[in-house]
């Protein structure tokens, strides 16, 4: 006997499978979704969606679950299961490329003396380059003697070796008598812009900022091989961190075109900013022979790095008043300012950006005017000052008459906070770390890490910049909170504002359609999480253009 309610009821069956596959073939095939989450797009409007769809790199649609899964089906897709999305993390001022190349040097940053340095260095003395032996890290403000070391206790143990060892900063290098003797410096050397300790007729092994390179420029430069290792180690570290765009401050010629290279055979994923280093060759080619500025989906090649002055922690900061633990200096200037202006000058001419390193009050004042003589006036050329450590209250205007953006790093000021005031005194240390003032100019702030100097994490940054605490919670009621920033401002300033920047917030930098689908996944709502959660915060995912680059 015929059942024909089972008849009717596989009528329906069939009627809604075909209706299914019917939708199913109506909808646009796509490279990635992601739903089931909490995406903070970091519009002007901070607009809030549950998920997002990304085709060829490029975000094609972000709404509600049912809008985005309704019209879209892709082979790649992820349920963020309540987690939160945001736009890539920026990192505005880094040395990638260092980093990486750190990785095969001996890190002696845990010494608590000079003594600990040189047993760390033993259990190092079979590494494959038997001629010389690098070390980085050291800092003698976390040393029991905070006084400069010198080399004597290099010369007793590594007297076959060339030792040198690169101060936390970068500014300063301890080198032995051996390293000396082979870079051929002599006891009458004399650098502009740069120091060369000599105490009783003897070089003692310190070299400051521009005498560095004398020992330096004798260090054998890492092959091809070793660039790349270093240069894949940096990047899965950044993404494994939220990373998705660096700004690498100061990189040769020949170095951009490497990363180019590794770009186009797409072993480097994570994308560039990259700063000129200020010297010969690049002046040469990119400017002498008029060669424009050069973009690609990655890599962006349109500014040049200045350094104007050292470091606070090795005094080379050039200072108003001389160092308030030290009366007999007030830091150096590193550029000469008449050629630093020429230079200003003939690169505004060619199209690209100004990044100047500068953290004494004199350097930042010095700085300040002389952008202000090439720029002339407000103006969209988006020349930077990196770091802004300290400025004179008399010379803040500058950053809103002339479009200056400052570009800071955080966690400089929650590392420094301990020290600080022995360089400066209490009074001119208010003057120091202004985020908060600085941002009150022309409303960004662009944030980084300065990383290997400070570490690579992004979530320390935005820790540091609205809390004004290290990652250990100290000081305890925060380091000069009436400068630190929002939330809101924070995030901005490692998303939006790095990438306007870098002339790229139209780009990256907030989740909007025709952007790159860059975008980082943290198990965190960093926006209201409680103060003592935040450092726990994890990245779940990373992606880039819409490829997943890393899961946790």
């Amino acid at each position: 006997m015929i059942n024909i309610k089972n008849i009717q009821l596989n009528k329906i069956v069939v009627i809604i499978t075909l209706l299914f596959l019917l939708a199913c073939k109506d909808k646009i095939e796509v490279d990635f979704i992601s739903h089931n989450g909490t995406i903070f797009s970091m519009d002007d409007n901070n607009n809030v969606y549950e998920a997002i769809a990304i085709n060829n790199g490029k975000i094609l649609a972000l709404g509600k679950n049912d809008q985005i899964l309704n019209k879209y089906s892709s082979n790649e897709k992820i349920d963020l299961k309540g987690l939160f999305a945001y736009p890539g993390f920026i990192d505005a001022h880094c040395h990638f490329l260092a980093y990486g190349l750190q990785q095969g040097m001996v890190d002696v940053s845990s010494a608590k003396s000079f003594q600990e340095i040189i047993e760390i260095l033993k259990k190092n003395t079979d590494k494959e380059n038997n001629q010389w032996l690098i070390g980085y890290g050291w800092d003698q403000n976390q040393w029991k003697d905070k006084n400069w070391p010198n080399n004597s206790l290099l010369n007793d143990h590594f007297k076959d070796l060339n030792i040198v060892l690169h101060r936390i900063d970068g500014h300063v290098v301890m080198a032995n008598e051996r390293a000396i003797k082979t870079a051929r410096v002599d006891l009458d050397t004399l650098i502009e812009g740069g120091y060369i300790e000599k105490i009783n007729n003897q070089i003692t092994g310190l070299f400051v900022d521009n005498a560095m390179n004398l020992i330096l420029k004798k260090i054998p430069e890492p092959d091809e091989y070793t660039k790349k290792k270093a240069l894949l180690k940096a990047q899965e570290d950044c993404i494994s961190l939220g990373l998705t765009t660096v700004d690498i401050a100061g990189l040769n010629k020949e170095d951009i075109e490497f990363i180019d290279k590794l770009h186009s055979s797409n072993e480097l994923k994570i994308k560039v900013y990259a700063m000129l280093s200020d010297n010969e060759t690049n002046f040469k080619y990119f400017i002498d022979s008029l060669a424009e500025p050069y973009k690609t989906e990655k890599l962006n090649v349109r500014s040049f790095k200045f350094f104007a002055d050292g470091s606070l922690g090795s005094r080379g900061a050039c200072l108003l008043k001389p160092y308030s633990d030290q009366k007999k200096t007030h830091g150096m200037l590193l550029q000469n300012q008449k050629v630093f202006e020429e230079k200003l000058a003939k690169i505004k001419e060619a199209g690209f950006q100004a990044c100047t390193h500068a953290i004494g009050d004199s350097t930042n004042r010095t700085v300040l005017k002389s952008y202000a003589k090439i720029l002339e006036s407000s103006n969209d050329l988006r020349w930077r000052v990196e770091h802004v450590q300290c400025i004179n209250q008399n010379d803040i205007h500058f950053f809103n008459q002339y479009n200056i953006i400052p570009s800071v790093q955080p966690t400089h000021a929650t590392s420094d906070y301990s020290w600080a005031s022995l360089r400066l005194g209490e009074k001119r240390l208010k003057e120091c770390y202004q985020y908060q003032t600085l941002l009150e100019q022309n409303f960004l702030i662009a944030l980084g890490t300065d990383f290997p100097v400070e570490k690579i994490n992004p979530i320390h940054t935005f820790h540091a910049a609205v809390f004004r605490k290290n990652d250990l919670g100290q000081p305890l009621n925060g380091f000069q909170k009436n400068e630190a920033l929002s939330r809101t401002d924070a995030l901005k300033g490692m998303t939006i504002w790095a990438a306007l920047a870098n002339f790229e917030e139209n780009e990256k930098g907030s989740l909007e359609i025709g952007k790159s689908g860059d975008m980082v996944v943290l198990n965190t709502e960093i926006l209201s999480q409680d103060e003592n959660e935040i450092l726990k915060t994890k990245v779940i995912y990373t992606i880039i253009n819409g490829e997943n680059v890393f899961n946790y």
